[in-house]
């Protein structure tokens, strides 16, 4: 079954995030998952990223990028302004669903967090 999450991002976090990543940083990780690539620690510390925010971001970018290669994630980014995130995940139960949001590096480091789940059958 498919399972909708809607994440909220913690606002403060996602202040520093931005403040912290260089513009030139964002745009290569945004035209790298499009590839179907994940930039590596060196890429994003040679672009100004500081090492302990490119480790989680290089985390958070391979969990994903495994899920989705798994079958796990069928679909997920953020929405406009970054407030939300909406990712769905093939999952046999919501808790599964919800361990496969909360394994995310991203999600560890309390930069977001579940604000709802739906049980979700794909029609289109």
């Amino acid at each position: 079954m498919q399972y909708v999450i809607i994440s909220r991002f913690d606002p403060d976090k996602t202040a520093t995030l931005q403040q912290d990543l260089p513009a030139e940083a964002f745009a290569a990780i945004d035209q790298a998952t499009q590839d179907g690539k994940v930039l590596d620690l060196a890429e994003l510390t040679g672009m100004g990223v500081s090492s302990e925010l490119a480790q989680v971001l290089v985390d958070h970018l391979s969990h994903l990028t495994r899920l989705r290669d798994s079958g796990g994630l069928v679909s997920g980014g953020p929405c406009e302004g970054f407030k939300h995130a909406i990712n769905v995940f093939e999952a046999d139960s919501e808790q599964q669903a919800r361990d496969l949001h909360d394994a995310d590096p991203l999600a560890k480091y309390g930069f977001f967090e579940i604000d709802q789940v739906y049980g979700w059958k794909q029609v289109f």
